[in-house]
């Protein structure tokens, strides 16, 4: 269904960039609704599933620092995030054996166990959630998507619209 008709608009929109731009916010709106039920199950959210992954991904212990620059989700409370992280045991801090300023982040035995029962629950949503979709078409949006990206981080970093 159009975006005009699922939102009952009179008029079609006119641009298909502005159509474009309301769709991607739109879809992401019915995403996130989604995550934070499916996280909620798990009495988690996607900001915490995501610094679990990141750190099982990475396989090894990562600074709050790094773990900021590689998530998906904000990084702007990073440190809140881990505290959650840690009073649940999922995650430990250590001071970092090169420059005590720093805390090293390390997926604790507990963390892996939730991350292993989520994740596998969670990949078969993803599945699922993406069927609707050949793999050809997931291809092509994430190709767009990472070209809109890199022209918003142009922007961002003083370049023109």
């Amino acid at each position: 269904m159009s975006l005009s008709r699922e939102v009952k608009l009179k008029k079609d929109i006119q641009s298909p960039r502005h159509e474009a731009l309301l769709n991607i916010a739109r879809t992401a709106g019915f995403l996130e609704k989604k995550s934070q039920t499916f996280f909620g199950q798990f009495d988690m959210t996607e900001a915490q599933y995501n610094v679990l992954i990141v750190l099982k991904l990475e396989g090894r212990s990562l600074t709050q620092v790094e773990i900021g620059e590689r998530l998906i989700s904000s990084r702007a409370n990073i440190t809140a995030l881990i505290d959650r992280l840690e009073a649940k045991g999922y995650v430990e801090r250590k001071d970092a054996a090169k420059d005590r300023r720093f805390y090293e982040i390390h997926l604790t035995k507990t963390g892996r166990q939730i991350l292993d029962k989520v994740e596998k629950v969670y990949l078969e949503q993803v599945e699922a959630l993406m069927a609707a979709l050949s793999l050809t078409e997931c291809q092509t949006i994430s190709r767009a998507l990472e070209k809109l990206r890199d022209s918003l981080r142009k922007i961002q970093a003083g370049g023109k619209v």
